[in-house]
């Protein structure tokens, strides 16, 4: 990893040097999106990790297709905890087996269950090739006041550069606030290919991600660049080349001062 982050460390050194985003004024609770880069940690099984460790993510995002627990409200009572044990803001995914999701759900029942758990989630993920479930969870997320994350993701390849504007584009009409594109990278090509569309579309409210091993770096490199969101995980990886969210925040405290001041700020 360290290699490849020598490889981008000029790219990131004239990226840092741009003024921040400019998406307008868009927060998950009390965290300012365009600022600095934003960790998500994802927790699927473990609840009850120490404060002080949590403390260094941003974001929390509960996987509820990865969840031991199948019940409606053992799911709600789970969001409930986490919410209460940490205050962190929290992103409810459920994704679908098609998109790297672990077990079926259906859409009915997904649908009840981002129902249930918006009093303590502020963003839902959806998949963008969920057809009516993303329109009503979109509808959803505008009479509450939640919002919406439009999800895209593809193991086998880094799409070209045409598909993935129609996925923002596609996002955006239906209604999603953030956009999360994550792509398998084959070589160093794919990943720099996602690095440039980030860039050019940094004021455009996404999320991208270049997955498998080639793709490691864009945790790092991609929130630095444009990418609202970086994710990796608290207890249990949940996608293709995801790393702790620990060491995501250990390399960005090191690269970009931005994040480096905010990391130090609140763990005085």
């Amino acid at each position: 990893m360290l290699h490849s982050l020598t490889v981008f460390r000029g790219i990131v050194r004239i990226i840092v040097s741009f003024n921040r985003h400019t998406v307008s004024k868009m927060k998950i609770g009390d965290i300012e999106l365009g600022k600095r880069p934003v960790v998500v940690g994802t927790v699927s099984t473990d609840f009850n990790m120490p404060a002080d460790a949590v403390q260094q993510v941003d974001i929390m995002e509960i996987r509820v297709d990865m969840l031991d627990v199948e019940g409606i409200s053992d799911i709600i009572d789970i969001f409930s905890s986490v919410k209460r044990r940490y205050g962190k803001p929290l992103i409810a995914t459920i994704r679908s087996r098609e998109e790297g999701g672990e077990r079926e759900i259906d859409d009915d029942r997904r649908y009840r269950i981002f129902r249930e758990v918006l009093s303590f989630a502020e963003v839902l993920d959806v998949e963008l090739s969920s057809g009516g479930l993303i329109e009503k969870v979109s509808g959803l997320c505008r009479e509450n006041g939640r919002m919406l994350m439009a999800s895209y993701h593809n193991f086998s390849e880094t799409p070209e550069r045409d598909v993935l504007m129609g996925l923002l584009r596609r996002g955006k009409d239906l209604g999603a606030r953030i956009v999360k594109i994550a792509v398998h990278a084959a070589d160093n090509k794919d990943l720099s290919e996602l690095i440039h569309f980030t860039i050019e579309n940094r004021d455009a409210g996404i999320v991208t991600i270049s997955l498998g091993r080639a793709g490691l770096i864009s945790r790092i490199i991609n929130p630095m660049t444009g990418s609202l969101l970086t994710y990796g995980f608290i207890d249990r990886a949940a996608s293709p080349g995801q790393i702790s969210a620990f060491e995501i925040i250990k390399h960005l405290r090191l690269f970009d001062p931005s994040y480096n001041e905010a990391a130090t700020s609140r763990v005085a």
